[in-house]
């Protein structure tokens, strides 16, 4: 990129030249930080952009930013957000014809060329670079790119933070409340499924296997992996334990398994393997009866579910939380959730929730990741709060809502 000047539009631009590699995850950087994104922003149509919120990024497949909210002239728009080094991209990466990316309201590149032709309708191109090549203070080299996407937050704190910053009780008492009320909804999901007509008592077991299945996909493949036992079902599974692996394999290449963006340790293929050897044991459908739910009791099933490489423990506390608790109490054998739950994996929701409510400089151990009932918490007030409101948080009734000791949330009304 070390070009004095180029062309585009019919107008010539003059650039100093940047001899640092610039990378995507650098125009993603510039584009998400406020401190980095340029002010005067236009579209390449030379309508005006003020960005109110560049959308949360996407650790994930799809999209790079969810949910952004931008002004486009005098027209609010909200969706998603790609980010390339050239509008090429788009087209490069077959965006065009990706259903993943027909909310995208915005193409954000460094480079100038042709507009992709296939974007979606409606959705802007902002050729982001043309505003920093000729910035003598401009440098890839200075952006940390560890730091992105959850230690670069707004300096201004958030209500919901100011609230909460000097009351550490209330604090954990809301993410408590909170989680219970999560599994409290799961559990109603759960008694709704085991009273359809025609489950009955030998229906319950294939009820729980699919649970199982579904947290073991992950929110990419839940539903996927549960339309995996329902062609594969609970009464085959455990009739030929040893061939449950390679019959969920090959059920995955009919219900659309997502692939993309997976790391190979943690892919559906090798969890579907794991899966079958996890259902081979019936000491793994012994966990639908369980009634000791006690810290210790708890901490046996993630041992229980991890052992022989199953699933890593963060992902057997998940199952515990999301699929055994609440069948618990859907069932009646426990009235609610335990007041303390073991740890799961920290999801990009909890991050950017536990970011929000405590400010960058917090201590997640002392506030929430030593206890999984207070990481649900943390994905229930991001449901029912953030992801409604955010970025306009002076319109969010939660920091209302704890004015009265405890959020009022919505599962629970």
């Amino acid at each position: 990129m070390g070009v004095d000047s180029f062309v585009c539009g019919g107008s010539q631009f003059h650039c100093r030249g940047i001899a640092e590699p610039l990378t995507e995850r650098h125009v993603q950087a510039v584009w998400y930080d406020r401190a980095l994104r340029p002010v005067n922003l236009v579209t390449r149509s030379g309508s005006p952009v003020r960005v109110v919120h560049p959308g949360d990024w996407n650790l994930g497949p799809g999209p790079d930013f969810r949910g952004a909210v931008l002004y486009v002239g005098e027209k609010r728009i909200s969706g998603d957000v790609e980010v390339h080094l050239s509008p090429s991209g788009w087209s490069a990466h077959g965006h065009g014809d990706d259903p993943a990316y027909k909310n995208v309201v915005a193409h954000v590149t460094w480079g100038c060329g042709p507009v992709p032709a296939s974007l979606p309708p409606g959705a802007v191109s902002i050729w982001i670079g043309r505003f920093l090549t000729s910035d003598p203070g401009f440098s890839p080299d200075q952006i940390d790119l560890g730091a992105y996407p959850f230690a670069r937050l707004p300096i201004e704190m958030r209500p919901c933070h100011m609230r909460l910053k000097n009351e550490p009780d209330l604090a954990s008492a809301t993410l408590v409340a909170a989680g219970a009320c999560r599994l409290a909804a799961k559990a109603m999901r759960i008694k709704r499924l085991l009273s359809a007509p025609g489950v009955g008592r030998k229906g319950r077991m294939q009820v729980f296997y699919s649970e199982v299945m579904g947290a073991l996909g992950y929110s990419a493949n839940a539903r996927a992996f549960r339309k995996i036992a329902e062609a594969i079902p609970v009464e085959v599974v455990r009739a030929e334990p040893d061939n449950a692996g390679a019959a969920f394999l090959v059920a995955a290449g009919f219900v659309g398994v997502e692939r993309r963006g997976m790391r190979p340790c943690n892919s559906p293929s090798r969890r579907l393997v794991a899966a079958g050897r996890l259902f081979s044991f019936q000491e793994t459908f012994a966990l639908a009866d369980a009634a000791d739910f006690s810290p210790g009791a708890l901490r046996g099933m993630v041992k229980y579910l991890s052992r022989e490489g199953f699933m890593g423990k963060g992902r057997a506390a998940a199952v515990v939380a999301n699929v055994i608790v609440p069948f618990a109490i859907a069932e009646g054998r426990i009235r609610e959730a335990p007041e303390w739950l073991p740890p799961e994996d920290m999801c990009e929701p909890m991050r950017l929730m536990a970011f929000r409510l405590f400010g960058r400089d917090h201590n997640p151990s002392r506030a929430y990741a030593s206890n999984g009932l207070k990481m649900q918490g943390l994905l229930q007030i991001y449901r029912d709060y953030c992801l409604q409101v955010h970025p306009d948080c002076e319109s969010c009734e939660f920091d209302k809502s704890l004015t009265r000791s405890l959020p009022a949330l919505t599962v629970c009304a």
